[in-house]
């Protein structure tokens, strides 16, 4: 009974330990439009619908983005795989980044040179502002992106 109680108050005491580490991080890590200045590489993955209320499709996008001191990203060069077909694809959007490195992003977009529906994340900064990942809020939308910094500006 002895050795259960030690190995039940030992991983209490790792639990407490691991959440106070987390914390002083997460304290210590503080994060402005100033943080993500750069160009990153994009790569998306998940399941999008073509039509409001439609199946959901594969998805998959890679590209490049540069996201200046506005906290406004922009890209012109994302290639995206939506249900096997193979698009084009251009994103500009701006967001709220919070101090403690979470935040929102609407990105306005264009498929193939036409206006697609406007598309929404939250996303957590990490690594200095050198990886952001996000996931849509959008209902209908099973769809993640990681960011990883190429570039500083």
């Amino acid at each position: 009974m002895k050795t259960r109680t030690y190995a039940m108050a030992g991983g209490l005491l790792l639990l407490v330990h691991g959440i106070l580490f987390t914390a002083n991080i997460a304290a210590e890590q503080q994060c402005s439009a100033k943080t993500t200045v750069g160009r990153y590489v994009v790569v998306c993955d998940g399941f999008l619908s073509l039509a409001p209320n439609g199946p959901l499709v594969p998805a998959k996008e890679l590209a490049t983005v540069t996201a200046d001191a506005d906290f406004t990203f922009k890209s012109t060069d994302g290639i995206l795989t939506l249900g096997g077909a193979v698009l084009h694809g251009e994103v500009i959007g701006t967001g709220v980044l919070r101090p403690d490195c979470t935040g929102t992003i609407t990105y306005s977009q264009t498929i193939n040179g036409q206006a697609a529906p406007d598309i929404h994340f939250s996303f957590v900064v990490s690594k200095g502002g050198d990886v952001i990942d996000g996931i849509s809020i959008d209902p209908g939308t099973v769809y993640s992106c990681h960011l990883a910094r190429i570039a500083q500006l």
